[in-house]
Formats: structure tokens, C-alpha cells, sequence
């Protein structure tokens, strides 16, 4: 006799199963977009990008451990006293891809103002090191193979970046691409 599944397992499912498909059409192909990104809201059907944001992590606490590339880990909470951007990525999205550099370049231009912490969701570390090594992120980094910081935080699209003031509370989770002046604007909203 087969051992009824635990409920959450089914949740974690769902939510992953939910999370793949959404990745799948934002950094699919179909729009006009160059980096593959499927525009919403463009055509008037789809709702726009910032209607569809979630906010139930919002003034949730990140006392959250993440693994490290080294095999460590560390804590969100370790960052308090500067406000913190959590990054999650992965390989096999285009608009992640080209929007990594662009963080490093605003992480670098912005200096010790704000930390950033990027986390993929690669299920191979190979690939999660080998998109690191292309971008040439330096920033702080984690891994988060099976996704429960992602389903944690609300994210559903890739990729996604959680805002967290300096006191250690989700200011905001955005889901969706962030040009280089978006992001350094929500950052400046955390200061």
C-alpha cells in the first residue's frame, strides 16, 4: 500500500510546476524582444507586468539560510543594516542572462549603499557556475536547485529580484526584467 503523500508536497509541486511554466513563456521566444522576453501587456490581452506582481512576501522577515557554491551556507539576516537585493536566476533564461551583467554593473557603480546576493535555480551547479563565470558576476552568490527560496519569496517568473530594506523586511518582490535604471531606482527607494 502506497503512503498518502504529505500535503505540502503537492503545494511544492504545484507551485514548482506553476513557476517552470511561467519561466517558460517570460523567457520564451514570441515577442520582438531580442533577448526572447515575452512583452506583457503590449497586445491588450495579457495583463501588464506590474498588475500582476505578488506581494505576499511583503514585510515578511528573510531570516532565510541559503547554500553557497563552496558548499556552505550563509543567512539573509547576515546582511542587516544595508538594504540587500536578491537576485534569483538561471541559465536557461535569456532575459536572466542579459540582465546579470547589468546588476553587476549597478552593484559596482553603487558600492557598499546596497548588497546584492544572487541565487540560482539551476538544478546543476555546472550550469548555475558556468552562466556565473560568462556574466562575470562577482557579487555574492547562492544556489537554490529546488526552488523553495524562489516558492519562498512569491516568485513565479524568472527572473525575479526581492527588495529588503535594512532592517531585514521584503520591501518588494518583482518578477520580470529590470533595466539598469528601474533597478537603481527601487534601490534608491530602499535608502
Amino acid at each position: 500500500m502506497r503512503p498518502f503523500p504529505h500535503p505540502l508536497s503537492h503545494r511544492r509541486l504545484a507551485a514548482t510546476l506553476a513557476a517552470v511554466a511561467l519561466t517558460a513563456a517570460a523567457c520564451g521566444g514570441g515577442s520582438d524582444d531580442s533577448a526572447g522576453v515575452i512583452n506583457l501587456g503590449d497586445d491588450g490581452l495579457a495583463p501588464a507586468v506590474e498588475d500582476i506582481q505578488s506581494d505576499a512576501a511583503v514585510d515578511s522577515d528573510v531570516n532565510l539560510d541559503f547554500a553557497t557554491f563552496d558548499g556552505g551556507s550563509d543567512n539573509f539576516t547576515s546582511y542587516a543594516g544595508t538594504p540587500l537585493v536578491i537576485n534569483f536566476f538561471a541559465r536557461t533564461c535569456p532575459a536572466c542572462v542579459s540582465e546579470m551583467p547589468e546588476f553587476q554593473e549597478v552593484s559596482d557603480t553603487l558600492g557598499d549603499v546596497v548588497n546584492f546576493v544572487g541565487i540560482s535555480t539551476d538544478p546543476r551547479k555546472e550550469d548555475a557556475e558556468i552562466l556565473i563565470e560568462e556574466t562575470g558576476v562577482t557579487y555574492d552568490l547562492g544556489w537554490d536547485p529546488a526552488g523553495d527560496l524562489f516558492a519562498e519569496f512569491g516568485g513565479f517568473a524568472m527572473p525575479t529580484t526581492v527588495f529588503v530594506s535594512s532592517d531585514g523586511k521584503v520591501v518588494e518582490v518583482w518578477s520580470g526584467v529590470l533595466t539598469p535604471d528601474d533597478l537603481t531606482s527601487k534601490i534608491q527607494e530602499l535608502t
